[in-house]
């Protein structure tokens, strides 16, 4: 019976062990499976007006490959999203469409402050990637009020 107890013990922590090698290879293959789906480009943003303020503007989002060349048949999700909790997003999609890599996307600032806007990024042949921008919405165009209060 001693002998059992020993045999039984051994065949546990083989299967322990055989389960954290399946663990450890598989979260292994899954993680360079996502870096090969993985598109290498760059992204840039910007908007108009600028700097951005409440209301209607329309995001120029720029895109190329790493070697410079623009990319127009890719698939962009925009969402943007205020740094503070408790307001929705604001979200905008196109689907190809661009002109020299160039995508102008309406989209609206429903508040002041802080936003962050996440460029999610989808090319025809799968591949993605993602881009994360910070932007300052203001009330009003500064320009404008300065010079408002001058005239007056």
């Amino acid at each position: 019976m001693h002998l059992h107890y020993n045999c039984e013990t051994m065949h546990k922590q083989v299967l322990l062990w055989g389960l954290a090698l399946f663990l450890l290879l598989g979260s292994g293959c899954a993680r360079a499976s996502r870096q090969a789906d993985s598109a290498n480009v760059q992204i840039s943003l910007t908007a108009i007006p600028f700097p951005p303020h409440i209301g209607d503007t329309q995001l120029i989002i720029q895109v190329a490959d790493e070697m410079g060349k623009p990319i127009d048949d890719a698939h962009l999700a925009i969402k943007g999203d205020m740094t503070h909790a408790g307001m929705e997003p604001v979200l905008a999609e196109v689907d190809g469409g661009g002109e020299d890599g160039v995508y102008k996307i309406p989209f609206e600032w429903t508040m002041a402050g802080d936003w962050v806007v996440t460029v999610d990024l989808r090319l025809p042949d799968g591949s993605k990637a993602q881009k994360r921008f910070d932007m300052a919405v203001h009330f009003e165009d500064e320009d404008t009020c300065e010079e408002d209060e001058q005239g007056s």
